[in-house]
């Protein structure tokens, strides 16, 4: 059996994967992959690597060093790093067993960056799951290497979708967070307050519009103004409402506040956005 370098134990796999131009100019595609057994002398120092790394830890403890923190990563934690900085990881004395994907494409480095934002270290009901595609992805090539691209890139994607997406424990509907979102939308053309919302969750202003921003991507204030173009598109394309009656049920006290809104967000005015639509209203 060859060896891998030190620290990875013989019954170790790694598959080197070559995607052709049309994968590379097109999908997302595989570049390295495996399933390693290592003993306390692992560990991996780099400067930067040209390709984000995937990694699902099935026992042991690695400990990653990333953006100048450092992780300790454990049986059932997925590791997401864009390499493109300094980083490290290490096996503990005890050894690991762990799976891995480096990959690229149009805008991998952009959103394994994204999903990775509050670390490199995830650690989620999700990743079982990732970790048995990953598996299989691994074994797959192991057998027969690259075979349908468009299919590899799918099967990439949707991992790192899983990954993307709010974890289940965040929009569960006694979430704080999630109790405050139903409520935006169900009063969508009221005054809803920042420390109104904060409230409702029990928390401090502070401390509620970092945990909003972290759950959906929004402030508490874009959210709310989202919802309202919402709403004012919904009754744009389904009513013949007025204008300034639209901009009143959603919050705004006139209609040249909504068509302000319209112009900033959808670049036209409510009447042209409908117009568009097909709905001619007299």
């Amino acid at each position: 059996m060859y060896e891998l370098g030190p620290g990875i134990l013989p019954n170790s796999l790694c598959v080197p994967l070559t995607p052709t131009a049309h994968a590379q100019a097109l999908y997302f595609y595989p570049v390295l992959c495996g399933h390693y057994f290592c003993d306390g002398a692992y560990q991996v120092v780099r400067d930067h690597y040209d390709n984000p790394l995937l990694l699902f830890l099935r026992s042991g403890v690695l400990r990653v060093q990333y953006g100048g923190q450092e992780y300790r990563a454990e049986k059932g934690d997925i590791v997401l790093l864009d390499c493109d900085q300094p980083h490290r990881y290490t096996a503990e004395k005890t050894g690991v067993e762990f799976l891995y994907l480096h990959f690229d494409g149009t805008g991998a480095h952009a959103l394994a960056h994204a999903i990775a934002e509050q670390g490199p270290l995830l650690r989620r009901e999700e990743n079982i799951s990732i970790g048995e595609q990953l598996f299989e992805l691994v074994q797959a090539y192991r057998r027969r290497g690259i075979e349908t691209e468009a299919l590899d890139s799918l099967r990439i994607y949707q991992m790192l979708m899983q990954l993307a997406m709010p974890p289940r424990s965040l929009v569960q509907r006694d979430n704080p967070i999630t109790q405050t979102v139903l409520y935006i939308r169900a009063h969508v053309g009221e005054a809803i307050s920042l420390q109104e919302l904060a409230d409702m969750a029990h928390l401090s202003a502070f401390h509620y519009s970092h945990e909003f921003k972290r759950q959906t991507g929004f402030s508490p204030t874009e959210y709310i103004i989202n919802t309202r173009l919402e709403k004012a598109k919904m009754l744009l394309l389904q009513t013949t409402m007025p204008v300034a009656d639209i901009a009143y049920a959603v919050g705004y006290e006139s209609g040249s506040s909504l068509s302000n809104l319209f112009l900033k967000k959808v670049g036209c005015s409510p009447r042209e956005y409908r117009k568009n639509s097909g709905l001619s209203v007299k």
